[in-house]
């Protein structure tokens, strides 16, 4: 016993100690690459760390773009060349205060100067002076001599052109600047009247260059777009030995050359930052996590062995446990030539064999089991072992008839009754269930297959005998009693409960049918027509036909071009339920199409119709789907004439408006007002004879003679100035039209009225 209680413990040690093997192979594996894993993170590392120093330093080289702008486009300083020498004493006063100006809002340049060639001065933010004066005594180079500064420095012509780090002594004290020349005015190579030179500290950059690692270690480099070394950490003015120029022209990457790591990038002036560093120092780092790393792989393979001996004891006592009180049970010790495992088998399979309260206990389960059965049966699911006779008297299920047919009922889901799919729903199923088994009886069985059906599987006479009775009764008081609505689908006779699944395919096309036949109605499958056409009548005339009636709001046209639509697919009956919904889902579609083009929000389409596909849909019949669909068309048809209605009322008041304000302009004309509204006369003078019931040119006429009237009644003025109040180029033109409307002439019309006011006041 104890020789075998050892065997199972050594082999779970074992198995533990394979599986740590597993993971420690994984390691061993990585540890061998792990050095050129760490080199290539290092110089990616390395490389990013580059590329914020190269963005960094492009938003200071764009600073430097922006100083030069303002220079050289600061008035002050353009007209530098335009005023006599005489005169510039107050100018150069003027310009030195400008660059002073400009020298307090930039940080990158150190100091600039401006060298006027024609004077031969230098003007700066804080004085004006002369050249030699400048270099030799105030800002010296030492390396540049001061034929070198005329002639490269001041003399070419220069587009932001950089000079390599040079010694700049100021006042006793050194420093080293990278100079930057622009030629003024900028962009003119042949009238070159001046120099703008900026002075930037190699500090600057420097200080850029501290946030890379190892920056210490190696030597950074600085190039500008014609590859000249402007700045190195190591003070060199050219590239390393071994350093191809062709590597860093490809924007940005990193290489490895001998025994440096190269990692390079470009910024968008063209300049181009250069790291490298010696491998040795990455590889020192790497060199430390290669010793810690076998000194952990050894930790953990002597820590994983122990593990494995403490987890195999805990899974081995559990057994032995077992063990122990199985032996107690069955009062005996374990037979020598059985191991632990075998003894608990063969106990466990003992105990099983004598099980007869749990065999009372499975039959409380039965009708649970032949629901399930009877609903994998009809679903084509159930295995042919468990047709036999012996499986079915196990579930109790007994058939006095080989023949079978399946009753499918559905619920209506728009019923008062059902809810939201809850719990209440399938409490309403359930009920409808035990209502159905009670009209059967013992010639079938109920089975719940979805939220809202019910399957019957009954067990019938080939005739079919007193089935008719049987769903009329259960109809009329699921209906009138229980106030629920529902369709019946029912199959035709099959024999064997093998052909079951089949009965159900039926009722269910039987079902399938309610659409046609309506949504609580009774459909035998040996009744529909199964050789309906595989397609429905909607040309795509008749599409644009319905289209352009919606879109025109005429609401009678379309809902009578529906109602054909319908009587020509459905009115025979032949149409298959498939494409009895195909059908309603494209007229939907088009019904999307309109609303789509006429840009038709929510609000402006009744709230129960405001989600036009789920509204459609939920329609259990054809006649509910066509009203859905009628009633969606109904609601665009209305916005579209309400839209219309306001439209053409602004477009009329409008109209009334412009003639109102432009009366007294004798160029006032139906041209004239259709050229302002962008519309043609034709349209204008009928749109508004159909809105007003007179033509524009006599309503135009009789508003001109109405307000003459009142001129004529209430002021002094002459019949020309009247005339041309009123927008009559002549007196002439206004007297005849007067004339021929009121039938007297102006003049008299005056006197007229004027009497009758007298009168009156009389």
């Amino acid at each position: 016993m104890l020789r075998n209680r050892k065997s199972v413990f050594l082999t779970l040690w074992l198995s533990y100690i394979v599986i740590l093997i597993i993971p420690v192979s994984f390691s061993a594996v990585m540890y061998t690459r792990m050095e050129s894993r760490l080199i290539g993170n290092a110089s990616r590392s390395n490389l990013a760390m580059l590329e914020q120093v190269r963005q960094v330093a492009d938003n200071h080289l764009m600073d430097i773009d922006q100083l030069v702008v303002q220079i050289a486009t600061h008035p002050k300083l353009q007209t530098m060349w335009t005023i006599e020498e005489s005169g510039k004493y107050i100018q150069y006063q003027e310009a030195v205060q400008a660059l002073k100006n400009i020298r307090s809002g930039t940080g990158f340049v150190d100091d600039f100067f401006i060298h006027l060639r024609q004077q031969d001065v230098i003007l700066t933010p804080s004085m004006k002076t002369d050249t030699n004066l400048y270099f030799n005594n105030l800002y010296m180079f030492p390396g540049m001599s001061m034929s070198r500064i005329r002639s490269e420095l001041l003399g070419d012509y220069h587009f932001k052109t950089f000079w390599p780090v040079q010694q700049l002594k100021v006042d006793a004290s050194m420093k080293n600047v990278i100079l930057c020349a622009v030629s003024l005015p900028l962009g003119d190579e042949r009238h070159i009247w001046g120099t703008l030179v900026m002075m930037i500290e190699d500090r600057q950059f420097f200080d850029l260059l501290k946030q890379i690692e190892w920056v210490n270690s190696g030597a950074m480099f600085i190039l500008d777009e014609h590859d000249r070394v402007i700045l190195s950490t190591s003070g060199g003015g050219r590239l390393p030995e071994g350093l191809r120029e062709e590597w860093f022209r490809s924007g940005s990457g990193y290489k490895k050359d001998a025994s440096d790591l190269i990692s390079y990038t470009t910024g968008k002036s063209g300049w181009k930052y250069i790291s490298v560093v010696p491998e040795r120092v990455v590889l020192a780092r790497v060199n430390d996590i290669k010793l810690w790393a076998l000194v952990l792989l050894g930790l953990a393979v002597g820590a994983g062995t122990l593990a494995a001996y403490w987890m195999a004891y805990r899974s081995y006592s559990p057994i032995k446990d077992m063990m122990i009180a199985l032996m107690k049970g069955k009062n005996a010790e374990k037979p020598a030539q059985l191991n632990e495992y075998e003894f608990i088998k063969t106990s466990i399979a003992q105990t099983l064999a004598d099980s007869r309260e749990a065999k009372e206990q499975l039959d409380e389960y039965i009708p649970v089991v032949r629901a399930y059965f009877l609903s994998r049966l009809l679903k084509g699911q159930a295995e042919p072992a468990a047709l036999t006779k012996e499986s079915l008297a196990f579930m109790g299920i007994r058939l006095p008839h080989e023949e079978v047919r399946v009753m499918l009922i559905e619920l209506d889901e728009s019923g008062e009754l059902l809810r939201d799919g809850g719990e209440w729903d399938w409490a309403l199923v359930r009920f409808l269930f035990n209502v159905s088994s009670e009209f059967i009886g013992e010639s079938g069985y109920a089975a719940e297959m979805e939220l809202n059906r019910l399957a019957l599987l009954l067990s019938v006479p080939a005739s079919g005998e007193n089935l008719g009775e049987l769903v009329d009764s259960l109809k009329r008081v699921v209906e009138e009693r229980f106030q629920m609505k529902i369709a019946i689908g029912i199959s035709s006779v099959r024999s064997g409960l093998r052909e079951a699944s089949r009965c159900y395919t039926e009722a269910a096309s039987a079902l399938d049918y309610r659409i046609i036949h309506g949504s609580d109605s009774v459909i035998y499958y040996e009744q529909i027509d199964r050789t309906g056409r595989g397609y429905y009548d909607y040309p795509m005339e008749i599409e644009s036909q319905l289209i352009n009636y919606m879109k025109s709001g005429a609401r009678d046209d379309a809902l009578r071009l529906l109602d054909e639509l319908y009587e020509t697919n459905m009115g025979s009956g032949a149409i298959t339920p498939e494409m009895g919904k195909a059908l309603f889902f494209d007229l939907l579609s088009t019904m999307l199409k309109v609303i789509h083009a006429l840009k038709l929000g929510e609000e402006q389409l009744p709230s129960a119709v405001r989600d036009p596909a789920k509204f459609v849909a939920a329609g259990k019949s054809a006649e509910d789907m066509l009203g859905r669909l009628k009633s969606l068309c109904r609601a665009v048809c209305d916005s579209v004439l309400e839209a219309k209605s306001d439209q053409k009322d602004r477009l009329n008041e409008n109209l009334k408006q412009y003639i109102a304000d432009n009366l007294a302009h004798n160029g006032l004309s139906l041209t004239a007002i259709a050229g302002h509204f962008g519309m043609t006369p034709q349209y204008i003078s009928g749109f508004f004879k159909k809105q007003n019931g007179v033509n524009l040119t006599d309503y135009i006429t009789e508003i001109r003679i109405r307000h003459a009237k009142r001129l004529l009644a209430g002021s002094e003025l002459s019949v020309l100035q009247v005339a041309l109040q009123v927008g009559y180029a002549t007196d002439i033109g206004f007297i005849r039209v007067f004339k021929k409307l009121e039938g007297i002439t102006p003049g008299k019309y005056r006197e007229t009225a004027r009497q009758g006011g007298r009168l009156k006041n009389g």
